[in-house]
C-alpha cells in the first residue's frame, strides 16, 4: 500500500488526520512545528492526533534540516503533502517521494503567490477565491495545479470566518484527492502564465492608519482578527489592539481621524465611535497590550478611554 507524509502546524491538521485515518487513508508520518512556536498565527499541534492514530510525529521548526528527508526515506513515504508551513520544501526531501510533493494554498493560483493570504484577500477586496491544490516545484507556489475549489468573502467575514472556511476546504480535498495521488489517478496543468505575488506580512505591520477612508480601516481590522495578531493602534502612548469593528461607510465629522467621537450602546453590541479619514467606524471588542478582552464601551465606562481622545498617538 502506497504511504503519505503530512506536514502542517495548522489549526485543520488534526481533523484533517482524523477525516483520513476513518477513510482508510492515514498518514505514514506526520510533521508539525514544536510547541515552542505556538506563538505562530493558526498553530495547532499535532501530538494528541498522533498518538490517537498511532502515527510517528516529527516535530521541527526547520523542515529542510535532513530530519524529514531521513524519515520519508526509512520509511519508504511515496507522497509528501504540505500547507501551511512558513518554509519552501527545498532537495532532497522535495523530490524524495516517487509520487511528488503537493502543497495547498488559499488563493486562486497563480494569483496570490506567496506569504499571508488570508489577510491580504480581505485588504484587497477580494470576494471570491479558490484554495489550490498543486504539486511542488523549487519556486514558491508554482507547481503545476490539480485542483481548486472556491469560496466567498463577504463583507461580515472577518479573517476567522475565512480561516474557518479554507479549513473546510483544506480537509474535504485531501480526502478526496489523498488516495487519487495515491494511486496514481491525478492529471494536473500547469498554472495560467502571469499571476502575482503578496508580500510577508509582520504583527508590527497591523498598524491602524486613521487617515484612511472608514470601509479600508473596516477591512484591515477584519483581515488581522485571529488566529491572527490583530490590527493595532496607541492612546496615549499604550497599544490597543481592535479585534472586531462595524463600518458606518458615509458618516460625516469634522474631527481629525482617529478621534473618539462618542459612546455606543447597542443590544448588539456596545462600542465606540471613531472617525475615520472618511466615514465612521464602531469599534465592537478591543485589548490594551498584555491585558483581557473587553467590548471598547468598557474601556470608555472604566475611564481608560474617552470621548476626545485621539488614537494614533
Amino acid at each position: 500500500m502506497k504511504r503519505f507524509a503530512f506536514c502542517t502546524g495548522m489549526e485543520f491538521a488534526a481533523p484533517a488526520v482524523d477525516v483520513l485515518a476513518a477513510q482508510g487513508t492515514p498518514p505514514s508520518l506526520l510533521i508539525g512545528y514544536p510547541p515552542q512556536l505556538q506563538h505562530r498565527s493558526g498553530y495547532a499541534p499535532l501530538q494528541e492526533a498522533a498518538a490517537r492514530h498511532d502515527i510517528p510525529l516529527l516535530e521541527t521548526a526547520d523542515i529542510n534540516d535532513g530530519r524529514a528527508h531521513k524519515l520519508v526515506t526509512d520509511l519508504d513515504i511515496d507522497l509528501f503533502v504540505i500547507a501551511g508551513w512558513s518554509q519552501l520544501v527545498r532537495e532532497p526531501l522535495l523530490s524524495a517521494c516517487p509520487l511528488g510533493s503537493v502543497g495547498l494554498h488559499p488563493t486562486r493560483l497563480p494569483e496570490g503567490r506567496g506569504r499571508a493570504p488570508l489577510p491580504w484577500t480581505i485588504i484587497k477586496g477580494i470576494r471570491s477565491s479558490a484554495v489550490s491544490l498543486f504539486f511542488l516545484n523549487e519556486g514558491a507556489d508554482e507547481g503545476e495545479l490539480i485542483a481548486q475549489r472556491e469560496f466567498t468573502v463577504s463583507r461580515r467575514d472577518d479573517v476567522t470566518e475565512v480561516y474557518r472556511k479554507v479549513t473546510e476546504i483544506n480537509i474535504e480535498l485531501l480526502a478526496q484527492y489523498v488516495p487519487l495521488l495515491l494511486a496514481g489517478q491525478v492529471v494536473a496543468r500547469p498554472q495560467p502564465p502571469g499571476g502575482s505575488v503578496w508580500e510577508r506580512r509582520r504583527p508590527e505591520d497591523g498598524v491602524i492608519d486613521w487617515s484612511r477612508p472608514a470601509s479600508e480601516v473596516y477591512d484591515w481590522v477584519r483581515a488581522l482578527a485571529a488566529p491572527y495578531p490583530g490590527a493595532f493602534t496607541f492612546a496615549g502612548g499604550r497599544k490597543l489592539f481592535v479585534h472586531s469593528a462595524d463600518l458606518i461607510e458615509w458618516g460625516e465629522h469634522r474631527e481629525p481621524p482617529g478621534t473618539v467621537l462618542a459612546p455606543v450602546w447597542s443590544t448588539g453590541g456596545a462600542g465606540a465611535l471613531v472617525a475615520c479619514g472618511s466615514g465612521l467606524l464602531v469599534l465592537r471588542e478591543a485589548q490594551w497590550e498584555g491585558a483581557g478582552r473587553h467590548d471598547a464601551l468598557a474601556l470608555l465606562e472604566s475611564g481608560e478611554l474617552s470621548v476626545g481622545t485621539c488614537l494614533g498617538t
